[in-house]
């Protein structure tokens, strides 16, 4: 509009004269009427009228064109140009990410080789490091990324998202996940930093809820996910039993549509394939090394470790450097059933009653408001409990079945031979928590036979791994399996071990034995069923047959509640 009024004022004179003088009175005029304080030359006002003569339909020309001010591109000659690129090409971009400085000491080194075989006249003038480091800016970004850090830094600086994947009702899209909690675990004999442990979580994608977990020091197995998925789709009306503290109650229960996994080991067993085909359950894994396809179960992991795992005692923090001298081994005072009982207090008071900015209110109410839409898939606890377990298949014989060099037998199975044949290829399903029991498939109903192990004072609550190690015990001795006095000292003697390695000055050795000890956040684990006094008058003299050690604190017992 500015230019406009002085184009204009020329052009309403009788005749066009190009004249300095004639152009400065026409220039100063314009100037006092509209208030410019900077007026432009006779010269620019001849350029802007002849630029509008050139095109009278097209105002446009009279806008400035900053754009096109200053220089374009670089100024090298292709020689320089093309020596510059291949000192690029072979010290920048590699995955050594080599500094700038080193490109211009090649390249004057390349140029003072060519200036040797030039004469005089065409001798080659080196760029300035400015020039180079302009140059070198201008490259494609993404190209320079993926040559000095790789593919995989490249996919995920520059990957392309959208907004989370939608779930329109309860429990349409779950997500599962492991990570390594930032919180160190104390024993609760020794008193001595276990380590970190490993928590598997899984939550709700339509609520936000979390729906179970579990944790424990074994690195993440099949047994974690059956664990978290048996947590996650029963009721937890336990947790206001064992926990009266709480507030709140926790409702979520249910098997969902559609577990979303990544590409773990442990996510690719058959177990996992055959348990989610039982319950059905479609699965659905993300592509590699692609955590944002998965995004809500990884943010809520960030929660968890920001709002829980770091404002604890024996916090480790997301990074050893975020420290600054905080030894956690020395500040953790936290117990496995401490960090439980935590735990639950975070997800069911604080977690769930926190107003959530994608769901645009707290995950406790989107749950209540999801059940009137639709009631969660229940399914019995004995069909659970058995569908997430480990299966093997195996062949029965007249010795029962051999499962981890433990036999198993019992009039059933006699009968199961009599019926189908002295041989029979079998499936069987097993606890990794508990070898003293599996469950026989029928070969025809599938219906599930209970089968004890022939040597129960051994495997009556023996993990699978507790088994493991005794097994290696006993081959590096030398000694027989089949032996049961043998697998009793071995398994003293893992016990004993369990506790050395508990009381280790190593890290690492506690938490090998905090993992044969088998703690984790297991119910019955952590709560261990109490004992149940008889039926007694106690007007009487009070003279059960119990021990010492229980009798007295039966007797206290007692006393409190009198009190």
């Amino acid at each position: 509009m500015r230019r406009r009024a002085y184009v204009d004022a020329l052009c309403a004179q009788a005749s066009v004269s190009y004249t300095t003088s004639r152009l400065e009175v026409i220039i100063q005029r314009v100037a006092q009427t509209i208030g410019d304080s900077r007026p432009p030359s006779a010269s620019s006002l001849y350029r802007w009228h002849r630029a509008l003569v050139k095109n009278p339909d097209d105002l446009r020309v009279l806008i400035p064109r900053f754009d096109a001010r200053g220089g374009h591109g670089h100024r090298m000659s292709d020689e320089i140009l093309a020596l510059l690129d291949d000192v690029i090409s072979r010290l920048y971009l590699t995955l050594q990410r080599r500094p700038m400085t080193s490109v211009m000491e090649a390249l004057r080194i390349r140029v003072a080789q060519e200036n040797t075989t030039r004469s005089s006249n065409r001798q080659l003038t080196l760029p300035s490091y400015a020039t180079i480091k302009r140059y070198i800016r201008s490259l494609p970004k993404y190209d320079v990324d993926l040559a000095r850090y790789g593919r995989e830094y490249a996919r995920k600086k520059y990957r392309h998202s959208s907004i989370s994947p939608l779930a329109t009702y309860l429990l349409e899209r779950v997500e599962i996940d492991h990570t390594p909690l930032n919180l160190f675990v104390i024993d609760e004999e020794t008193f001595l930093a276990l380590g970190r442990p490993y928590v598997t979580w899984m939550i709700d994608c339509y609520s936000r809820m979390i729906l179970g977990f579990y944790i424990s020091f074994a690195p993440p197995s099949i047994d974690a996910v059956f664990r978290c998925m048996k947590h996650g789709f029963e009721n937890k009306r336990y947790a206001r039993e064992h926990y009266p503290d709480i507030n709140h109650d926790w409702p979520c229960y249910g098997i969902p549509k559609l577990v979303v996994v990544d590409n773990g080991l442990e996510f690719h067993s058959k177990d996992l394939r055959r348990a989610t085909f039982e319950l059905k359950i479609d699965y659905q894994f993300c592509p590699p090394r692609t955590p944002w396809f998965k995004p809500i179960v990884e943010r809520s992991l960030r929660s968890l470790a920001e709002q829980f795992a770091h404002l604890m005692p024996g916090t480790s923090f997301a990074n050893w450097f975020d420290r600054y001298g905080y030894d956690p081994l020395k500040e953790g005072v936290v117990t496995m059933p401490e960090l439980v009982h935590a735990l639950h207090v975070w997800i069911i008071d604080v977690y769930a009653q926190t107003y959530h900015r994608g769901i645009k209110q707290t995950p406790y109410a989107a749950w209540k408001k999801g059940e009137e839409l639709c009631t969660p898939r229940k399914i019995a606890t004995e069909r659970l409990t058995l569908a997430l377990s480990q299966q093997a298949n195996r062949v029965l014989g007249h010795a029962g079945i051999e499962l981890h060099g433990l036999r198993y037998n019992n009039e059933d199975m006699l009968v199961l031979r009599k019926q189908l044949g002295h041989r029979l290829k079998i499936q069987v399903r097993f606890d990794p928590e508990d070898l003293g029991l599996v469950n026989v498939l029928h070969p025809l109903t599938k219906e599930p036979i209970p089968v004890p192990c022939l040597t129960p004072e051994y495997a009556n609550g023996l993990r699978l791994y507790q088994h493991q190690l005794i097994q290696k015990a006993i081959r590096r001795e030398g000694l027989r399996v089949t032996d049961p006095l043998a697998l009793a000292k071995a398994k003293q003697h893992m016990q004993d071990i369990v506790g050395n390695l508990l009381r280790s000055n190593k890290l690492n050795d506690r938490k090998k034995g905090a993992k044969a000890k088998g703690s984790n956040s297991s119910l019955k684990t952590l709560h261990p069923r109490p004992y149940t006094l008889p039926e007694t008058n106690w007007d009487a003299p009070f003279m059960p047959d119990i021990p010492p050690a229980e009798l007295a604190v039966i007797t206290l017992d007692r006393e409190d509640s009198h009190e």
